[in-house]
């Protein structure tokens, strides 16, 4: 298996699939329904606490992961959740687990608590930790102490919304974040080509590679959902709204469709895929296999 900076710069494109850790203590289930990516995905990106909803510790389940599947694992890691000591806890335990890579965010907004109160950290942002795990790769821990013995090799991304209405704004945290050590961007979903090349010309000019978002819609009412509840997705209006009034067997025949003729059409201009589940990653395997076995030249 190619390491990730290797895939992120072959001339096929890399494919990663994007899932959340289970909500409970049990993760065999949803393990074994990953079983089926073995062979036909670069890497599993894992989310952590996505939308501000509890899952189990990211850190966990990736060590579930590599020891059962041998899949590499891409781990998003939230500034909102963890103040500095904690994140670079994290880190070092993230090296010595053998995560193939760090995509450092903010995080989304969590809902306020039964005092009407929301607490989050905010110690530092996306820029401080790749910073931080720029300093870690280089054997410093920050903390005056000596040199760690055993530097890691933790690849640093970062996140970005190619659908934000002011997209100078968005191109102009991407470069901050290009400055402080992120060698990749994991987007926000493209719906279209244009949406897709624009933002990977921009990148490509900060020196890094994209890793377009690709979401596989289920049914009506997960479009709605998006409409409403995700901020981020409000300039991907018009492809939602077309979802109204249809089965759920015609949404997703459409999604894997139109998601597939995207993908191809953008294979080989930026690094890869990483297809998000959005609830559950049935819809998601199954675009991830057909795209891995076009890419392998069934086609």
């Amino acid at each position: 298996m190619p390491s990730i900076l290797d895939s992120l710069n072959a001339a096929a494109p890399a494919l990663w699939l994007e899932v959340s850790p289970p909500r409970g203590i049990n993760p065999a289930p949803l393990i074994r329904r990953l079983a089926a990516l073995v062979g036909h995905v670069d890497a599993i990106n894992l989310t952590d606490n996505a939308l501000g909803k509890v899952k189990m510790s990211g850190l966990v389940f990736a060590a579930g992961i590599k020891v059962r599947l041998q899949i590499p694992v891409v781990l998003n890691v939230s500034c909102r959740d963890r103040n500095r000591f904690a994140l670079k806890s994290d880190l070092l335990g993230a090296a010595a687990i053998g995560i193939d890579a760090v995509v450092a965010l903010n995080g989304d907004k969590i809902p306020p608590g039964d005092d009407g109160v929301a607490i989050a950290s905010h110690d530092i942002d996306a820029s401080g930790l790749l910073a931080m795990i720029a300093d870690l790769n280089r054997g410093d821990t920050g903390e005056g102490k000596p040199l760690l013995k055993t530097i890691p090799s933790i690849v640093a991304g970062a996140v970005a919304n190619p659908n934000r209405k002011n997209i100078e704004r968005e191109f102009d945290l991407l470069a901050r974040k290009a400055d402080a050590g992120a060698r990749f961007v994991i987007t926000q979903p493209v719906f279209d080509a244009e949406t897709g090349r624009r933002f990977i010309a921009k990148a490509n000019s900060f020196g890094i590679r994209t890793m377009l978002g690709i979401l596989p819609v289920k049914r009506e009412a997960m479009a709605t959902y998006l409409i409403d509840r995700v901020k981020d997705l409000s300039g991907a209006r018009i492809h939602l709204d077309r979802f109204g009034g249809m089965s759920e067997e015609e949404v997703r025949a459409i999604s894997l469709r139109e998601n597939m003729a995207l993908m191809k059409s953008l294979a080989g201009e930026g690094a890869g895929f990483n297809i998000m589940s959005g609830g559950g990653p049935s819809l998601a395997i199954e675009l991830a296999l057909q795209f891995s076995r076009w890419r392998n030249g069934d086609r």
